[in-house]
């Protein structure tokens, strides 16, 4: 039943909320009934938040600071349909996201070599 314009909260909200509660022990059931949920939504958003689940499944992010905007973007994914709203929480999500280490920077010599010479 619809709130103020709302959609009423989804099994993905539900889900989500779960997570939190069972950190940092995370049931892999709860994992992928969630992120079989969002991926059947669809949206960019729902997407983004499935990825993030499963980089928080593989150890590659962080539970402590991952769960949290993951909750709450469940939870606007469910109670919003706002573009601007969606977009800045997909933001927020693909921020999450690793990023691999920059190739470090391999400085050209001031000195060309011709010019050294050997000292005595």
């Amino acid at each position: 039943m619809k709130r103020g314009g709302l959609r009423p909260a989804s099994g993905v909200d539900e889900l989500a909320t779960q997570l939190v509660q069972q950190a940092p022990d995370l049931d892999p059931d709860t994992i992928a009934a969630l992120r079989t949920q969002l991926e059947e939504q669809g949206s960019p958003l729902a997407l983004s938040i499935s990825r993030i689940v499963e980089l928080v499944a593989e150890g590659l992010v962080d539970p402590a600071i991952a769960l949290p905007p993951i909750a709450e973007a469940c939870s606007v994914l469910v109670t919003t349909s706002d573009a601007k709203v969606l977009a800045a929480m997909q933001y927020q999500i693909d921020t999450l996201e690793p990023v691999p280490d920059k190739a470090p920077v391999i400085g050209a010599p001031d000195v060309p070599a011709s010019a050294l010479k050997r000292r005595s």
